[in-house]
């Protein structure tokens, strides 16, 4: 914003004041066109932040829904494996198949992320924010237990990797297998209170959004 002296010489107070009055008014109008232009970039900031946030959320509503169903699959299986690794270390007829299958496709946070790096948090509701954030924070609590669960799910495989069969492993690979595999159990267990909470959180936090 520049000022520019005057023009033509001043040679008596009316032409200072004058002149005083015109740069004011200037200086208003351009200040007031300045707020004007970053209110609206403001607005629009919030604008799409909440509609990615809307958006994220709905799609990650969906992926919950399917890794619920994923959960149930995988209970199954690992209960099953259990059973089977016990009844071969009883020494009693098993099937041979164990079974280690795992889906997942988690939630995104890409819009959350972008929504705080522009400073478009700061121009939304205090409480508005508050919903997202415990949105956010709770899909967070859920992507690191199913990292926990994906590190015990591995090491209750491992011992059957190279297609052996259960009938190959030695008895301490067997009591392994099956301790590793009740761990992991547990940990699906959590990991699905986790994402029934994260549902919950959702249908509480939809009406403040």
């Amino acid at each position: 914003m520049d000022v520019h002296a005057p023009h033509q010489p001043v040679h008596t107070w009316r032409d200072f004041f004058t002149h005083i009055v015109i740069i004011t008014i200037g200086l208003f109008i351009a200040l007031m066109l300045e707020a004007g232009v970053e209110w609206l970039h403001h607005r629009h900031l919030l604008h799409q932040a909440e509609a990615n946030l809307r958006a994220e959320i709905t799609d990650n509503r969906t992926q919950l829904t399917f890794d619920l169903r994923q959960i149930d699959g995988m209970e199954h299986e690992l209960a099953a494996n259990i059973d089977t690794l016990n009844t071969v270390k009883a020494h009693q007829t098993a099937a041979q198949t164990l079974t280690f299958r795992w889906a997942w496709n988690g939630m995104e946070s890409a819009a959350w992320d972008t929504a705080r790096d522009t400073g478009a948090l700061a121009l939304m509701p205090y409480d508005r924010v508050q919903s997202y954030a415990s949105i956010y924070a709770q899909q967070s609590t859920v992507g690191e237990q199913f990292t926990v669960f994906m590190h015990d799910f591995y090491r209750s495989s491992a011992p059957a990797r190279d297609g052996r069969k259960p009938t190959d492993l030695q008895p301490a690979e067997l009591d392994a297998m099956i301790a590793n595999s009740q761990l992991a159990l547990a940990d699906l267990k959590y990991l699905r209170d986790l994402s029934e909470s994260l549902g919950r959180i959702y249908a509480h936090q939809s009406a403040n959004l």
